[in-house]
């Protein structure tokens, strides 16, 4: 509230106002003023006028002048300021001089009150304005001292960084640089927070131990909030030389920081190669907090990786915790491992681990740590199918957290993705999608590959399969570049789609071996079923049908056994479409292909994929198959049929007639030719009035 008024000042009028009505006031009355402005709380009258200097007594009558000058107001027992911006045009009236004293007389008064814990942050204030840098500097440091153990990194943050700025020595700008990198990681820290770190390590030349464990921590703030991937790993790698003879405990967690991978990252052999050495160093730790960091963030990096040894470890993270410092890297550990599992197939156990987050935040105030669980549980909700209201909660979850770049872009992607699938907006998904993309910072695999494959996704819908090879061609290359085909299961079968629509079969089977070959000793389902549908897919292109078939039915099984409907229904789609293709003139053949895609629209309505409905509607179209009404029944006369009322939906909307062609998988012609007789149906002359008239013809919409 203070910083508030403070930015936008007294009014004059204000001013002039409180002016008038302070000078009516006696000495003792004034001096008690100015003491309730330097201490800005509800204090009793007997602490205004100790602060002030003046007796119990003229304290009293003071008070009473004040209040009945409405200079002041009774909060119960207390004088207070009637508003902010009257305490802050009384503040701003204290000579120089004045303030000084008023404020180490309301310190050492907050100091002999004895209420309950000391107002430390009140106090720094205090002791900063009366000139007493160091002693307000160290109730600066105190107060984050005890936020951070009271699990409030947030404010521990801000405090930290406040002495970073303003401590005159190197040595307090040290000490105070490596509380804030520690507790930064686990609150919303921006560019302001990594910049007094690097002033820190660029100017202050601290210490071999504290260099490095000031790079390990702003490492970690930089992989989770803020620069990227590589920026992260190159801290952590200069971190861990200063490390290794000085402090082995602290090394081997740098050295397991690294270990986590990306695909914006090194290649996956030098993660691993970081890993080894982690677990060499691992017996030589032995502070708990330590290992704790150690254990959530190995057992992170092998599921990452897809290393069946990620299991064993998740276990170990099951320890009791002795401190909020160890409790709030068991929950990072679970929520990056619910994180993670999900990606590899383990929808179940991405729950467990998720659930057995939340009770660890229970009794702690992490922002970064609950807006990821909340990302995650946007993302397991996506794959379980779970998509009513997913959207505006993928909405809430990009505005809450949109101050830390991967978690807003983690949940701008489900955004994006039901936006296309779910609303059938188009240019919205597009947004969604392409600014994800460009927000992550660290990304483990998901987020460049679901944005890129949704986005080719449009491009072959709309005809247009060479942008569509665009749109996936730099995360092929990042994928090939690190080696982690583990992160491929998302793109791959659309980039095979892409790539072979696009005349590039050769690169297409290149892509599929490589993919087969990256994950073949990997420890997950989603990947080989992906690989299933990829293959399928390459013999569709051939017009080798049948056999595209049977594998699709394979992955359709397996993808419902990993509980992702949408995936499943999106292979029962292909597989109908092959065997529409494989059956075409062929009466029992095309039945039973006509049937499987009615069976793959009906799982689509079910899930809400009103984009996957229309075009599966597009391609029975195609084929000459009739789904919008029964055979032999009349047209909708005057009514609007049910194509009809989504083109009038989306006109409503104020959507242009190519926005509605995309969402609806139609050619820009034909929504022509739907507004048009949408217009006539309903007895209006321009697009304009569609809405009123679409509202009065459909009351239960």
């Amino acid at each position: 509230m203070l910083e508030a008024v403070r930015a936008v000042g007294v009014p004059v009028r204000l001013r002039r106002e409180l002016a008038l009505r302070y000078g009516r006031l006696t000495e003792d009355a004034r001096r008690l003023v100015q003491a309730a402005a330097v201490l800005d709380r509800a204090v009793p009258v007997g602490v205004l006028g100790e602060v002030a200097g003046i007796g119990p007594e003229r304290a009293e009558e003071a008070a009473h002048l004040a209040v009945r000058g409405s200079v002041l107001r009774a909060q119960g027992p207390y004088p207070v300021f009637r508003h902010p911006l009257d305490r802050q045009a009384a503040y701003e009236e204290v000579p120089g001089p004045r303030l000084a004293w008023l404020s180490l007389r309301a310190a050492r008064a907050l100091h002999r009150a004895g209420d309950g814990p000391l107002p430390l942050a009140e106090l720094a204030r205090l002791y900063r304005a009366g000139g007493r840098v160091r002693e307000g500097l160290r109730c600066l440091v105190a107060a984050g001292d005890r936020a951070a153990a009271e699990g409030d990194y947030a404010t521990a943050t801000l405090l930290y960084t406040q002495v970073v700025e303003e401590d005159p020595r190197p040595e307090g700008r040290i000490r105070a640089a490596a509380k804030l990198a520690r507790t930064a990681q686990l609150a919303r820290a921006g560019e302001p927070v990594v910049e007094a770190v690097r002033r820190v390590l660029d100017q202050d030349d601290p210490p071999p131990r504290l260099r490095g464990e000031i790079r390990l921590h702003l490492s970690v703030v930089l992989r989770n909030q803020s620069g990227g991937a590589l920026d992260s790993l190159n801290e952590v790698a200069l971190a861990i030389p200063d490390l290794e003879l000085s402090d082995p405990q602290t090394a081997a967690r740098a050295m397991v920081v690294a270990a986590i991978p990306s695909i914006k990252g090194w290649p996956i052999a030098r993660h691993q190669a970081w890993l080894e050495r982690a677990e060499a160093f691992a017996d030589r730790v032995t502070d708990p907090v330590a290992r704790a960091a150690i254990a959530a963030n190995r057992a992170t990096a092998l599921m990452l990786l897809g290393d069946r040894r990620a299991w064993a470890a998740a276990d170990a993270l099951c320890a009791p915790a002795d401190s909020a410092m160890e409790a709030a890297h068991f929950a990072r550990g679970w929520t990056n491992l619910a994180h993670a599992a999900v990606a590899l197939g383990y929808a179940d156990r991405a729950r467990s681990y998720l659930d057995r987050a939340s009770a660890g935040l229970a009794d702690s105030s992490s922002p970064y740590l609950e807006g990821l669980t909340e990302t995650a549980r946007l993302v397991i909700d996506w794959h379980a199918g779970r998509w009513e209201r997913l959207h505006q909660d993928a909405d809430r979850t990009t505005r809450l957290y949109q101050e830390i770049p991967d978690l807003t872009s983690e949940a701008m992607l489900v955004r994006g993705l039901t936006a296309l699938h779910v609303l059938g907006d188009v240019p919205r998904a597009r947004r969604d999608l392409l600014t994800a993309a460009r927000t992550t910072r660290y990304d483990t695999g998901v987020i460049l590959t679901a944005s890129a494959a949704a986005l080719a996704r449009v491009h072959l819908e709309a005809g247009r399969p060479g942008q569509a090879s665009e749109a996936v061609e730099e995360v092929l290359r990042r994928l090939e570049r690190t080696g982690g085909w583990v992160w491929g299961g998302e793109l791959v079968p659309t980039a095979v789609e892409a790539l072979c629509a696009s005349g590039q079969g050769e690169r297409a089977h290149r892509l599929v071996a490589d993919f087969a070959a990256g994950t073949a000793d990997r420890d997950a389902p989603a990947d080989h079923a992906a690989l299933t549908v990829a293959q399928a897919l390459l013999a569709e292109a051939e017009g080798r049908y049948g056999e595209a078939a049977a594998l699709l039915t394979e992955a359709e099984r397996e993808w419902r056994r990993l509980a992702r409907p949408f995936d499943a229904a999106r292979a029962a789609e292909a597989r109908g479409r092959c065997l529409l293709d494989a059956n075409s003139g062929d009466g029992a053949g095309a039945e039973d292909a006509v049937e499987v895609m009615r069976e793959v629209v009906e799982a689509y309505r079910e899930l809400g994929a009103r984009w996957d409905v229309a075009r599966c509607q597009r391609l029975l179209r195609r084929h000459d198959v009739v789904t919008t009404h029964r055979r032999g029944r009349l047209g909708y006369g005057d009514r609007l049929s049910p194509r009809e009322q989504e083109v009038a939906r989306l006109v409503a909307q104020g959507r242009a007639n190519r926005d509605i062609a995309e969402s609806l998988v139609l050619s820009t012609r034909t929504v022509e030719h739907h507004v048009a007789r949408i217009m006539r149906k309903l007895n209006v002359g321009s697009r304009t009035d569609i809405t009123a008239a679409h509202a009065r013809s459909e009351p239960g919409e």
